[in-house]
């Protein structure tokens, strides 16, 4: 059933609307705003088999007639995906979230919270956890302004991130651990243990729990990787400063620097030191990634960037060696039993035209 699904995609809306072609721009905003269509399990296989399919989207929830095999409507054979129950759509930028207040009965701070969950998660399941800190610009209580400098996260990766469960709490105040030395009353202690609380409540995989944040919040990355460093698979600072007598605490831990060169706000400098420390103490694990000319804005390129994504889902402390994962494409289809049946590698070619399935091989 090799890269027809975006094909049986466009059919099934093409179906409904009773068009005959869609524009490449037409067809990639129907995909991007799909967001399940679900599948009888019971189909048989006689030529005219039926498929009904109920197309949610961002707007509307429509449910199709049924439609035939040998339509004559189009001359492109629609796949009967035998035993599918849900295609999982993926929509450009931040999709839906948890909001929520944590009330933090250790230190007695409230944070205020997003919480995005995968659309399939399942408690039988372990998931990853990436926890985000921002910046000072979204310092507040609104628990909205923390998103804003994530958006390319969401928009451009959310094969990887689609599949985690992602923690963006918001400081009211500067991210620190402590209010008097060692007390760990600070927003950021507060963080850490919002972090405890979210792995009671969902299935999280403790061995790849991740961190990452910028700016301040790179500061704050750099802060709870030096102090919790049995904690994190690893960790992903982003145009952050930290304590260089620090380093010896950093050798172990996977970690991928972003810093664009020409930040008149945070110096480039304090990420090459930092990268020089870790180092000159033994540290294997640390890349430093310069971004030639860009200013402060170094998110919008290392959270656009696959590659890390690719890199962090990969990194497992119950593991020696990295283990690479596959995305899950921009949508794919699942089985019954929770098994994808057709991800990224048998659609990755495909360019949202319609292709003619006469002949095909199943």
């Amino acid at each position: 059933m090799k890269k027809v699904i975006v094909a049986f995609l466009i059919i099934s809306v093409l179906c409904l609307n009773g068009c005959k072609k869609l524009s490449s721009d037409t067809s990639s905003d129907i995909l991007s705003n799909i967001s399940s269509i679900e599948y009888v399990d019971n189909l048989n296989d006689s030529s005219d088999a039926s498929i009904i399919s109920s197309i949610n989207s961002t707007t509307n929830s429509t449910t199709s007639s049924v439609v035939s095999d040998n339509s004559s409507d189009t001359q492109n054979t629609i796949i009967r995906p035998e035993k599918v129950k849900t295609i999982y759509g993926f929509k450009e930028g931040i999709s839906d979230h948890i909001k929520n207040t944590f009330y933090d009965t250790k230190n007695g701070n409230t944070l205020q919270y997003c919480l995005f969950i995968p659309d399939d998660y399942s408690a039988n399941k372990k998931y990853p956890v990436i926890l985000f800190l921002h910046g000072a610009g979204e310092i507040g209580t609104d628990n909205a302004s923390q998103l804003t400098n994530i958006k390319n996260m969401f928009s451009k990766n959310p094969d990887y991130v689609s599949q985690a469960i992602v923690i963006c709490p918001q400081t009211p105040e500067w991210w620190r651990l402590d209010r008097d030395y060692g007390d760990r009353k600070g927003t950021l202690s507060s963080a850490m243990n919002l972090l405890e609380e979210i792995q009671k409540q969902y299935s999280c995989d403790e061995n790849r729990i991740y961190l990452t944040g910028l700016s301040m919040g790179g500061y704050a990355t750099w802060e709870l990787l030096q102090n919790y460093s049995h904690i994190f698979a690893a960790g992903v600072p982003v145009c952050g400063f930290g304590n260089e007598m620090n380093a010896a605490a950093l050798v172990d831990i996977p970690i991928r620097i972003y810093h664009g060169t020409a930040d008149p706000t945070v110096s480039f400098s304090s990420s090459q030191s930092m990268y020089d420390a870790i180092v000159a103490a033994g540290g294997k694990k640390v890349e430093l990634f310069p971004l030639e000319g860009v200013g402060h804005d170094a998110w919008s390129y290392a959270y656009a960037d696959t590659t890390m994504f690719e890199w962090m889902f990969s990194q497992d402390k119950s593991k020696s060696t990295p283990s690479p994962i596959k995305p899950v494409g921009p949508f794919r289809i699942v089985d019954s039993n929770g098994n994808n049946v057709i991800t990224i590698d048998d659609v990755i070619d495909v360019d949202y035209s319609i292709v003619n399935l006469e002949n095909r091989v199943m």
